[in-house]
């Protein structure tokens, strides 16, 4: 199957707001998801429902420069855990909602099979609160690397599944959020601002990314100012408010569309049904290659006497046929096997040595690609369908 476009869906609205007094409710200073984690747990649990690929633990709040103010610093890890926590518990709720609402759809709709959600845990920026001071006051690029450093330590601490490291204004602030966040160790997309953009062009910052480890960039508008990250190799994604610039994103390549703020399934369900519209062609056209693929292998297997059998290539999706003796190993470790032993080989990726070598007198290789060398003599051609890419071939070893 082709590779997924994943659908990024950050806060819903009030997770970002600083708390405020409010003399109704003792409980005015905790984060939203500590306050009203029930309500923290839907919000993210209704997303998955509607499909984001990942959803983002509301950490915006949690870190030391934003419980300042509060007095509440000491409880920056517990409440950035607790963060963690409600979003695997909606994670979990949010796919069996999906489930449901799939219930009554064909197999074969383009809204099934999708990668298992992710959680990210969001690295805000830090440099618009004031500096929390510890005794003696540090310079304030150091104070800023420091608060970095110690956030990003605490959101790895509570195990997400990677770090989104955004809003930073700044070229400095960024390199400096971007730094301590790959230095976790765990996976980072970094989103940049216009600002960052503005100082360095794009080209410096694929770079510079990849240099330092950022798994994937997020980029501003507008998709025509962005042909260097669609000519580069490190991995980008689109930074959308809206279902109409999809199209545009996707087809430049954006592995991701994320909706950073204002979240909501209103927002959500037309950027996913973009999606969805996009990928569909290159889903039904892979799901047509499979079945040919599987209907070759049927008609080999027809062909091939019983025994000894061995499938070179990833694991099969499907059931292999019976009355066969099945091995199924990578491709790359064709050449440790024994020559001229099978009845029945399959060649479902290209192997890296020749596998008709494997074949015994009268036994039958099912190719897909260059899994054979068609000037041996010993190798008959049974069936050829060049017509698709790569090309299906049968071969018996006659020699």
């Amino acid at each position: 199957m082709p590779e997924r476009h994943l659908l990024l869906a950050g806060s819903w609205g009030p997770e970002r707001d600083p708390a405020r007094p409010d003399p109704e409710n003792a409980d005015w200073y905790l984060p939203l998801h500590v306050r009203d984690e029930r309500g923290a747990r839907e919000r993210l649990a209704a997303q998955v429902a509607a499909g984001a690929d990942v959803i983002v633990a509301p950490t915006w709040r949690t870190h030391r420069r934003a419980l300042l103010p509060l007095g509440e610093t000491r409880r920056a890890t517990a409440w950035t855990a607790a963060a963690v926590r409600v979003a695997r518990d909606a994670l979990e709720a949010g796919l069996e909602r999906r489930t449901e609402l799939l219930a009554d759809a064909p197999g074969d709709d383009v809204r099934r099979d999708r990668p298992a959600p992710l959680i990210a845990a969001s690295l805000p920026a830090l440099d618009e609160d004031p500096e929390p001071g510890t005794g003696r006051l540090l310079p304030r690029k150091a104070a800023t690397e420091r608060d970095y450093r110690d956030q990003a330590g605490v959101l790895a601490d509570a195990e997400p599944d990677l770090l989104l490291v955004e809003g930073q204004r700044g070229e400095a602030e960024a390199r400096a959020a971007f730094n301590e966040a790959v230095s976790t160790e765990l996976p980072v997309w970094a989103a940049l601002s216009e600002d960052a953009l503005s100082t360095t062009d794009l080209e410096g910052w694929l770079d510079w990314s990849r240099a330092a480890g950022v798994e994937r960039l997020l980029l501003p508008p507008p998709v025509d100012a962005r042909q260097a990250a669609a000519d580069g190799d490190l991995p980008w994604g689109a930074l959308v408010r809206s279902a109409d610039p999809v199209p545009g994103w996707l087809e430049a390549g954006a592995g991701v569309v994320a909706c950073l703020d204002g979240a909501s399934i209103g927002a959500l369900e037309p950027i996913r049904a973009g999606i969805d519209d996009h990928e569909h062609f290159a889903i039904e056209a892979a799901r047509a290659a499979e079945r040919r693929w599987l209907d070759h292998v049927a008609l080999a297997a027809s062909m091939a006497p019983g025994g000894a059998a061995v499938w070179l290539g990833p694991a099969p999706t499907a059931s292999l046929p019976d009355g066969f003796e099945w091995l199924v190993v990578d491709a790359v470790e064709a050449r440790r096997l024994p020559a001229e032993h099978y009845r029945f080989v399959i060649a479902a990726a290209e192997p890296g040595a020749d596998a008709g070598r494997l074949l015994r007198q009268g036994g039958v290789l099912a190719s897909r690609g260059a899994g054979a060398r068609r000037s041996e003599a010993d190798l008959r051609v049974l069936t050829l369908d060049d017509s698709v890419k790569p090309p299906l071939a049968i071969h018996r070893r006659e020699g």
